[in-house]
């Protein structure tokens, strides 16, 4: 059993001195622009000389090298995509229902039933966080979503 382990590190050592030799070549080709080989005879006639073998071009693994940016375009901020806005499911999908309106003069007040109970509402009430009582008029109740453009909130046919 020694013996096999002997012979595979002498193995190894030599596949690691060829790996050695074979890297200082490559080093020293890439070095030298122009090698003439040993027996060739410096003369006049001589051949043109060859050039040496192109070093290896190792695929970039982290990207490819990029010129710095100037700070003017670092200082002005981007405005970044906005998303669409998402459609708003339709005012009845909220639940609510209009089931009277009573008008005092100037005031006006509209009573809106809900599973949850009924409520009593005037112009500038919030019904839900974001709807907002905008109208209350003898169509029905108009409210507004996000500020948007009011809706009718009639009564069930």
């Amino acid at each position: 059993m020694r013996l096999i382990a002997g012979f595979c590190t002498l193995v190894c050592l030599g596949g690691a001195a060829w790996a050695g030799w074979q890297l200082a070549e490559e080093l020293r080709a890439s070095q030298d622009p122009l090698t003439l080989p040993n027996n060739a005879a410096l003369s006049e006639e001589a051949t043109p000389p060859q050039t040496a073998r192109q070093p290896r071009r190792w695929t970039a693994l982290f990207g490819e090298r990029q010129p710095p940016t100037p700070q003017a375009a670092l200082s002005q901020p981007k405005e970044e995509p906005q998303p669409p806005k998402a459609a708003k499911p339709p005012l009845s999908s909220l639940g609510y229902t209009l089931k009277g309106m009573v008008r005092d003069g100037a005031s006006s007040w509209a009573i809106v039933g809900h599973p949850t109970g009924d409520r009593l509402l005037r112009v500038g009430d919030m019904l839900e966080p974001n709807v907002r009582v905008a109208i209350i008029d003898a169509q029905g109740l108009w409210v507004s979503r996000d500020e948007d453009d009011p809706e009718l909130m009639a009564f069930p046919e």
